[in-house]
This record gives structure tokens, C-alpha cells and sequence, in this order.
């Protein structure tokens, strides 16, 4: 448990010696955020999951601003947003890709005995289980509707 913490607080004590703000910034915010979580959740540590959910966060919500920036024409904004994405993507697991995520989600339909838009539910509580932050949420939605 904490093995994200523990890389972060690392990577944190490396930026500050070498002086890269950019990534110094955005790794104590992240930090910040995984003992928050633990404070309100009242644990010592959060389990890899959970870590794993709060970057994720943090990437689609810099995604988000990202978007808004460039509608607003702030391309200035949109870059230093995009290089947060970079970094904190660096400690996310590495995704599936929309044709390995196709074939986990054929293969899973087909073991569950998948039904279509009733069965969603379900499908998607085992996805969880077995490949849970792995793939875009999206991607996997857009893969099950191919199948109903």
C-alpha cells in the first residue's frame, strides 16, 4: 500500500534538487491529494487503486481545462495543462489501446454470456474487477456498444 506516495515523494525530492519546477509543482499537488484522501478516509495508507483513481482524476480534469483553454483561445494555458498531463501520466499504469480493449471486451461478453444494454450493469461491475484503470472508460462503453 502507498507505493505510488512513495514514488512521488522521490521524484519530488529529485525535482527539488535539480530545480524542475513544472514537475515539482505538480508532483506535491498530486502528494497533496493522496494524504488528503487518506486524512478523510481516516487510513495510514491508501491502496494502489485508490492512488491510482486520484491521478486519473487529475489527468481528466486537466484534460478538461485543456479543452476549455484552447475553446477560449488560451494556448498558453492549454500547454502548461498538457505538460501536467505528461508528467502525471507517468505514473499511471499503462492503458489498453482502443484494439486490445475491443478484444478484452468481446471475449468478456462472451464469457459472461453478455445480453446487450440490459446486461450492461453487470459487464461492466466484472470489467471493473478484472481490469479496473487499465482502459478508458469510454473506450470500453463505445466497444460494448459495437457488440449490442
Amino acid at each position: 500500500m502507498g507505493s505510488y506516495l512513495d514514488r512521488l515523494t522521490a521524484d519530488m525530492k529529485v525535482a527539488m534538487k535539480s530545480g524542475d519546477k513544472l514537475r515539482l509543482s505538480v508532483v506535491r499537488m498530486i502528494i497533496s491529494d493522496i494524504k488528503k484522501k487518506a486524512i478523510d478516509t481516516q487510513v495510514d495508507a491508501l491502496k494502489d487503486d485508490e492512488e491510482v483513481a486520484i491521478l486519473q482524476r487529475a489527468v481528466k480534469t486537466r484534460q478538461d481545462s485543456v479543452t476549455q483553454a484552447k475553446a477560449g483561445g488560451r494556448d498558453d494555458i492549454a500547454q502548461k495543462e498538457q505538460s501536467e498531463i505528461d508528467i502525471i501520466a507517468t505514473y499511471l499504469p499503462t492503458q489498453m489501446s482502443a484494439v486490445q480493449v475491443a478484444e478484452k471486451v468481446r471475449a468478456l461478453a462472451s464469457e459472461i454470456g453478455f445480453q446487450g444494454g440490459k446486461d450492461t450493469g453487470r459487464f461492466m461491475k466484472e470489467w471493473m474487477v478484472r481490469f479496473k484503470g487499465l482502459a478508458d472508460g469510454k473506450l470500453v462503453q463505445d466497444a460494448l456498444k459495437t457488440l449490442s
